[in-house]
């Protein structure tokens, strides 16, 4: 369950820096964006996460943070605080940090991932894992050109958006164990009808999500899914929730051996600096 609530948080958090160049383009001070996400699975709200992103010309730092909530929060405590940083080379992303703080069941863990040039890194995981027959291939040798975090991915596929509107691109991906390939497909345009669970009603791009699975994935989920299996791959909602702010995500629709997530964009804010809050 960890595994599967923390990639929607990365997809979510990916999508909502989809606009980062443009910020960082602004002549004013940098501002800060805050968002917050509920998660529901099978209509049940599950997970709350909040993401703080602040964008300056050349660099950019990301945070998201968030727990689970209500009576599964109560069978299945878990907590988690990712957090990335990194250079923006004129469009060009190179990741530099990229942490994970999460108690799952009251057993914390971290990882403390960096990356250098030449496919080189850095990793420390606490505590270190033990050997397990059920992940399928080791840490990688080396990392391809331009991999980057889960953090990251936006910020690395928002020139694509940039440039034609669109979200095709393929992005590789080291999250200090997982190695993937996420690919996102351009659907169409739609209209998100007023709902209880979201601030957000109105127009909205639709794009799609795909994952190749490299290394570090366990073997049994492979064995839980059925051969004929067609179910629609994730899918998210983005859009400008304000005229002078860039698009961010305001519903995302996937699902997993439990059941379909749907996550819904329930707060926004911007901040001037770091402190003053000029909106909601």
């Amino acid at each position: 369950m960890p595994t599967a609530r923390l990639l929607c948080v990365s997809l979510v958090v990916a999508s909502a820096l989809s606009s980062a160049p443009a910020w960082a383009a602004e002549p004013a001070p940098a501002r800060t964006l805050d968002l917050t996400y509920d998660v529901y699975l099978g209509g049940l709200h599950i997970f709350t996460f909040d993401v703080d992103m602040a964008l300056q010309p050349d660099r950019y730092r990301v945070t998201a943070e968030g727990g689970t909530q209500g009576m599964v929060g109560w069978l299945y405590g878990w907590q988690t605080r990712l957090a990335a940083e990194g250079r923006d080379r004129n469009g060009r992303i190179e990741p530099q940090r990229y942490d994970v703080e999460s108690n799952w069941q009251g057993n914390p863990r971290t990882v403390h991932l960096g990356f250098a040039e030449g496919g080189r890194y850095d990793l420390e995981r606490t505590p270190p894992p033990e050997p397990d027959p059920d992940i399928e291939g080791g840490l990688p040798e080396s990392l391809p050109d331009g991999i980057v975090d889960p953090l990251s991915l936006a910020v690395a596929v928002s020139r694509a958006l940039q440039e034609n509107g669109r979200c095709d691109q393929t992005v590789p991906v080291f999250d200090g164990q997982r190695r993937y390939d996420l690919t996102l497909t351009h659907i169409d345009e739609a209209t998100l009808p007023p709902s209880e669970y979201s601030v957000y009603q109105g127009p909205a791009v639709r794009c799609s999500f795909s994952m190749k699975r490299i290394s570090g994935f366990r073997k049994s989920w492979k064995s839980k899914r059925q051969p004929d299996d067609k179910s629609s791959p994730p899918t998210i909602w983005v859009a400008p929730i304000r005229a002078d702010l860039p698009p961010v995500p305001v519903r995302y629709d996937g699902a997993i051996a439990l059941g379909n997530i749907v996550i819904h964009l329930t707060k926004a804010q911007v901040r001037a600096g770091t402190d003053e809050a000029v909106a909601d």
